[in-house]
């Protein structure tokens, strides 16, 4: 994505009490912040199976050692510039990216949000102070791919202000499509967002409910046919679309941004550890 942001679309409606946020950029993810009560997720539910099928495994990253694999991986968005890190101007994000919060270590990569103030730039690229710093990374010069089985070992930080996220994006930088894996926000009781922004197209999109998310290690798992597109946790399916599925190659990222509600100041305190990201293909 080297390719600059251009100005989105924010639109606000208020369902079943929760204001959610969405604002589409032409190469970058929408913003989309679910406020809710703070509180915890609940024992979690036992996981299930899945098979990747007849597939063969075409990528397969396990972080050990103590250094992140940059042949495969980057640290800030494609398009960025700015030689100290990057943010998504497109989306109502509070955090600037920097390689100093994304570390290897213990069998996992470590995406760590701190409320520690750094400058970085404004959309016009003049210096901005922000007042969290976060860690996010993408395959973009290693891997991308078309169809195929993802699956991600993660465990998701569940901090007020939190929002972590795992999401495929378009290889050739151009906005929609979208497909989001995973978007959570922290303090909202385990309520989880799976996206589907689509060419010419509404967004589909599924909420759901899952005991104990930000306890311990889960399974995020999309499986992606040219007719479907489905997705799982810890082996149980959540959501299906079966219209507008992608037919392009597209890239992976994890990232933990910071979402602020009306009149709160937000949060920018947790890590998302990630143990392996793999990927089957026919």
């Amino acid at each position: 994505m080297r390719a600059r942001l251009a100005a989105g679309l924010l639109a606000v409606a208020a369902v079943i009490g929760l204001l959610a946020l969405a604002l589409r950029t032409p190469a970058g993810r929408r913003a989309a912040v679910s406020i809710q009560t703070p509180g915890k997720s609940g024992p979690a539910r036992p996981a299930a199976t899945v098979s990747p099928g007849a597939r063969h495994l075409a990528f397969n990253a396990r972080f050990r050692g103590n250094s992140l694999d940059k042949a495969v991986w980057s640290t800030c968005y494609p398009w960025a510039t700015a030689p100290s890190g990057c943010t998504n101007f497109g989306n109502r994000e509070y955090q600037w990216y920097t390689p100093g919060q994304v570390q290897v270590s213990g069998g996992a990569l470590r995406l760590t949000a701190t409320p520690v103030t750094i400058t970085g730039t404004d959309r016009a690229g003049a210096p901005q102070v922000y007042a969290c710093r976060s860690g996010m990374v993408t395959s973009y010069p290693g891997f991308r791919f078309e169809y195929g089985y993802v699956k991600i070992v993660a465990h998701v930080p569940g901090g007020y202000g939190l929002w972590p996220a795992l999401w495929l994006a378009a290889a050739n930088l151009r906005w929609p499509p979208e497909v989001d894996i995973l978007e959570h926000w922290g303090g909202a009781q385990g309520t989880t967002g799976l996206y589907l922004h689509p060419v010419g197209a509404t967004q589909d999109r599924q909420h759901v409910r899952v005991p104990g998310i930000t306890s311990g290690w889960h399974t995020f798992a999309l499986s992606w046919t040219p007719s479907r597109l489905t997705w799982y946790i810890d082996g149980h399916r959540e959501f299906t679309v079966t219209s507008h599925v992608p037919h392009q190659p597209m890239y992976l990222i994890a990232n933990v941004a910071e979402y602020r509600t009306v009149g709160s100041s937000g949060g920018c305190n947790g890590t998302m550890l990630i143990r392996s990201v793999q990927v089957w293909q026919r």
